[in-house]
């Protein structure tokens, strides 16, 4: 009987999960020469979304990631993503940029 429980708990755990992770947005950013590309990204609101940032310059100001209203502050290694969860988002727009706010800043509006 134990046996049985722990597989049904087994297989609905396993189904939330992937069930979860379809409905994830995830949102890929390069760092550039250029800036933040794409810039200015649309999602849809109630969704959980993960940020995936990729620095392929070492010729800006862009070491580092901020997203002020999520208190959000990350180095950029050079050719490595980094991913930042921002969790379900509510109708609106989160702006992000370089860590010393020079680079040109994009962006995610939630509508």
């Amino acid at each position: 009987m134990k046996v049985l429980l722990i597989a049904a708990m087994l297989v609905f755990s396993n189904f939330a999960f992937a069930k979860a992770t379809e409905i994830q947005k995830v949102i890929s950013i390069s760092v550039t020469d250029k800036g933040f590309e794409p810039s200015s990204i649309n999602v849809e609101p109630g969704v959980p979304a993960v940020l995936e940032v990729t620095r392929t310059t070492d010729e800006t100001c862009s070491k580092q990631i901020q997203i002020p209203s999520k208190n959000i502050k990350l180095d950029l290694p050079l050719n490595k993503t980094v991913k930042i969860d921002l969790g379900k988002l509510e109708k609106g727009e989160i702006r992000f940029g370089c860590g010393m706010n020079m680079m040109d800043s994009g962006k995610i509006y939630i509508k």
